[in-house]
């Protein structure tokens, strides 16, 4: 590898964002994550530049955010599985085992919400079958497919632009993905090394069927945004105070996935998603290296996944209020999500053991703050 997967890039890390009412804040449409202030005394002016960017951002590419009323369901817990994976497949017996795969993904991460369906990379180039190819060798694709939908979970295709020295189709390649989604029936498509998908793909994909979802890899561009539903937030590096993903403040719907491949913590991934309403990539076989969860992150997603699947109604809601509050002096955080009048709460613990309130606000008798974790109920002062 060209860098250091641990040591965030430049281009991973946080945007500051400019606090003068006149600033230009078009230099914020390529940021990853919006850093956020260290003093709490300045969140409300942050915050306020965050509305007004996102207001004059939508306005300058005539944003309707029409594609995302085509798009049922929600794909916040993703995970990478390649099609060889002894999790996934017996090889003694020759048959998949979406069944025990699921079921193994139930009790350790709280369950998927999709899959991608890995095929190619790293053993296409042994020959030269191009990556259609090692898809159409597996004749028992579509019925795994099926099996994952019959379970709930979204299935992704994975497209790899890079694919030039193998052989080739008769036609481009857009029109194969779309053909390949189409046969399979999948959900969506991962473009593997690619932001975006624009143009060809994303017009023979409808062709295909209404709402296929197209997921890039890293930042997807602002115009994109509009037809490109979800994406992944690999090597995204937060601010010490957690800052706000930059298309999910864009649209709502937008899903993010964080993914940091090589690392075995993954908590900094869990506090941005769990406080920006985003979910994670489960990506533990990386090209044949074992990179395991442990137990505590596998425990603290568990967790989020529950409030994900009761409250995702919140969670996409144009009502969020990113630190909305801070109990004094500690590293504790938290975002406000408001639907049909009902608040939720957000809240994690970037800093080390806290005794004391993780809120400061005029609670409603009826309300319950709840650890996630633990199941121990917080004290509202």
């Amino acid at each position: 590898m060209s860098f250091n997967p641990y040591v965030p890039r430049p281009i991973d890390r946080p945007t500051p964002v400019p606090l003068d009412d006149d600033t230009d804040l078009t230099t914020l449409d390529e940021a990853k994550i919006f850093s956020a202030p260290d003093d709490p005394a300045r969140w409300p002016a942050w915050r306020a530049q965050l509305t007004r960017w996102r207001a004059d951002a939508r306005e300058r590419i005539g944003y309707t955010g029409a594609h995302y009323d085509e798009i049922t369901g929600d794909c916040f817990s993703v995970c990478l599985a390649w099609l060889w994976d002894e999790t996934l497949y017996d090889h003694e017996r020759g048959v998949f085992t979406v069944e025990a795969f699921l079921d193994a993904a139930e009790r350790d991460f709280g369950g998927f919400d999709g899959v991608v369906l890995w095929h190619a990379y790293p053993v296409i180039g042994l020959d030269d079958r191009n990556q259609f190819d090692w898809y159409r060798d597996v004749p028992e694709l579509p019925d795994v497919v099926r099996a994952f939908q019959a379970r709930g979970v979204r299935v992704f295709v994975d497209y790899n632009p890079w694919d030039t020295g193998t052989r080739r189709e008769p036609g481009g390649d857009a029109d194969e993905v779309a053909a390949l989604a189409g046969k399979l029936g999948v959900d969506g498509v991962f473009l593997d090394t690619l932001k975006e998908g624009a143009g060809e793909l994303r017009a023979a994909l409808d062709k295909v069927r209404p709402g296929l979802v197209l997921e890039g890899e890293s930042r997807v561009p602002l115009a994109r945004i509009a037809d490109h539903a979800m994406s992944w937030a690999q090597w995204f590096a937060d601010s010490p105070v957690p800052g706000v993903l930059r298309a999910k403040w864009f649209e709502r719907r937008h899903v993010l996935h964080h993914t940091r491949r090589w690392h075995r913590d993954h908590l900094e991934e869990l506090h941005s998603a769990w406080l920006n309403g985003v979910g994670v990539l489960v990506w533990e076989s990386v090209f044949g290296v074992w990179v395991g969860w442990n137990e505590r992150d596998r425990t603290v997603l568990r967790a989020m996944r529950r409030v994900q699947a009761s409250h995702a109604a919140w969670l996409r809601a144009e009502d969020w209020v990113p630190l909305a509050d801070h109990p004094g002096d500690t590293q504790v955080y938290a975002s406000r999500w408001t639907h049909d009048g009902e608040p939720l709460w957000t809240v994690a613990n970037t800093g080390g053991d806290h005794d004391g309130p993780w809120l400061v606000t005029e609670a409603r008798p009826d309300e319950r703050f709840v650890d996630l974790v633990t199941g121990a109920e917080l004290t509202v002062t």
